[in-house]
C-alpha cells in the first residue's frame, strides 16, 4: 500500500480549484459571448417585425380602397372610393372597430387646396373625411386613391378626383 505524503494532497486540491476556476470563467465568458449574439438578432427581429408592420400596413390601404365598405363601383372603376359611402361611414359607430385601426382618414388633394374637414352641411366642399380618430397612433400609411361620387348638376354624372387614404392600425405602425 502506497502512503501519500500531505502535500500531495494539497497540490490535488489546488489543482482541482483551479479546474473549477477555469470552468466557472469558461462558463461566464459563453454566457456574455450568448447574450451579445442574442442582443444583436433581437435588432433584426425589431428591424424585420417593423418592416412587416410596414408592408402590412400598406396592403391594408390597398384593401381597404377596393374594400365593398368603400368600392365605388365595380364595373366603373375597381379601386375608387365611393366619397358619399366614406361620408356615411363617419357617422355610423359600428366603423369605428370594424377595420381594427386606430386611423382612417381620407384625404381630397385635386383640385382643392384648403384643409376642411368634411361633415353633412359641407360636403362636397370639403377635403378630409376622418372615419377613424384615436388619441395616439402612430405614423399613417398612404396611399394615392380614386374619389368618385355622384354630381346632381347637368341631370348628374360621376365626378372622380385624385386623393389619398390614411390608415394606421393597431400595433402595425
Amino acid at each position: 500500500m502506497m502512503v501519500y505524503h500531505a502535500s500531495y494532497f494539497k497540490k490535488a486540491q489546488i489543482k482541482i480549484q483551479q479546474m473549477a476556476f477555469v470552468l466557472v470563467a469558461l462558463l461566464i465568458f459563453f454566457s456574455i459571448v450568448a447574450l451579445f449574439y442574442f442582443s444583436i438578432a433581437g435588432k433584426g427581429l425589431k428591424e424585420s417585425a417593423s418592416s412587416l408592420r410596414e408592408a402590412e400596413a400598406k396592403e391594408l390601404i390597398r384593401k381597404l380602397a377596393s374594400s365593398p365598405e368603400f368600392s365605388f363601383t365595380a364595373s366603373t372603376c375597381a379601386n375608387c372610393i365611393d366619397l358619399d359611402k366614406a361620408l356615411l361611414m363617419k357617422y355610423r359607430e359600428s366603423y369605428k372597430e370594424f377595420f381594427n385601426l386606430e386611423f382612417l382618414q381620407i384625404e381630397k388633394i385635386y383640385p382643392d387646396s384648403k384643409k376642411i374637414e368634411c361633415d353633412k352641411l359641407n360636403y362636397p366642399d370639403c377635403t378630409t373625411i376622418t372615419i377613424i380618430d384615436s388619441n395616439e397612433f402612430g405614423s399613417p400609411k398612404e396611399a394615392f386613391v380614386s374619389l368618385c361620387r355622384w354630381e346632381q348638376e347637368k341631370s348628374g354624372y360621376f365626378k372622380c378626383e385624385l386623393g389619398r387614404i390614411y390608415a394606421s392600425g393597431k400595433g402595425i405602425d
